[in-house]
Order: C-alpha cells, then sequence, then structure tokens
C-alpha cells in the first residue's frame, strides 16, 4: 500500500478532490481520504501504511533473534544443565529473542508518521495558517498515479508517495 499526499492552501480548495477520490467509478475504486489541519500529525489517527510502525518490527525481529541466539548459544556452552546442549540453548534463545524482539519493535515507535509525511505535515503548523494535508490511502499501485494526476489537477502542492 501506498500513501498519496498533496497540500492545499484552504480546505475548501480541496473538498471537491476529496469528494471525487472518496466516490467509485468504473474505472478506480474508492480511497480513504483523511484531511489534516495540524502540524505534528497523530499516528494513532494514520492508516498502518503511513506509519513506522511495519519497519520498526522488522528490525526489532531480526535485532532479537541475533542477540537471543547468542546469548542462548553462550548459556548452552557455559551453564551446567542438564539435557542442555549448545544446539537446544541457541534454539531457545533464537525463539525467546524473535518474540521478544517482535514485541519491542511493535512497541518502539509505534504509529510515528513516515518522515515524508511528518515533513509534509510541517507548514500546517498550530492550524492558523488555514492550509490542509490531503492523505489517501492507495491499495493497488497501478492507481497512484491516477491518484497524483487528481490531487495535481485540483490545485494540491508538493504532491508526493510514501
Amino acid at each position: 500500500m501506498a500513501i498519496v499526499y498533496a497540500m492545499f492552501e484552504a480546505a475548501a480548495d480541496c473538498e471537491a478532490v476529496v469528494a471525487a477520490l472518496n466516490r467509485r467509478t468504473p474505472e478506480r475504486p474508492s480511497f480513504p481520504v483523511q484531511t489534516h489541519e495540524r502540524s505534528p500529525l497523530d499516528g494513532n489517527f494514520l492508516p498502518e501504511s503511513a506509519t513506522t510502525t511495519g519497519e520498526n518490527t522488522v528490525r526489532g525481529t531480526a535485532f532479537g533473534g541475533v542477540v537471543g541466539l547468542g546469548i542462548g548459544a553462550l548459556g548452552g556452552a557455559t551453564l551446567d544443565i542438564m539435557g542442555l546442549t549448545v544446539g537446544i540453548g541457541a534454539l531457545m534463545g533464537l525463539l525467546t529473542g524473535i518474540l521478544s524482539g517482535l514485541l519491542a519493535g511493535m512497541m518502539a515507535g509505534t504509529r510515528l508518521p513516515k518522515m515524508a509525511l511528518r515533513e509534509a505535515a510541517l507548514p500546517l503548523g498550530d492550524g492558523s495558517a488555514g492550509k490542509v494535508l490531503v492523505t489517501v490511502e492507495v491499495g493497488d499501485s497501478a492507481h497512484v498515479e491516477t491518484v497524483e494526476a487528481e490531487l495535481a489537477e485540483a490545485g494540491g502542492a508538493d504532491v508526493g508517495v510514501c
């Protein structure tokens, strides 16, 4: 999934394109559209594809697996526990590390908007400028260019994809 975004000078400028993107046509499906008037963006209200949760989960899982494997192998080699071998210790450490890393990765930076969206939202400030950031979740990559074109035609500035 991709997030297509654009900045509009006023809420009235983007109302027509938001309605058009929400409407299903024979050429394309309807798209989930959100408007944001304040910065920083709250990741709790953004779709999963607009946040760094997935990246953090993969990193945490990999790091936890490597650390767990090392600790388990070291424990199997040095601890005198009946039936504990280096292989069993490494396997148990790997499994424990993967699960711990998965949990830590899901919690660390959870719901933090992607960097491109955070940068795009900076001109919003506290909302007094009247600008509006429109974000559109596009499930099929074949429709990304269509959404970009519609946002640009409606007067959206700084159209981007993340």
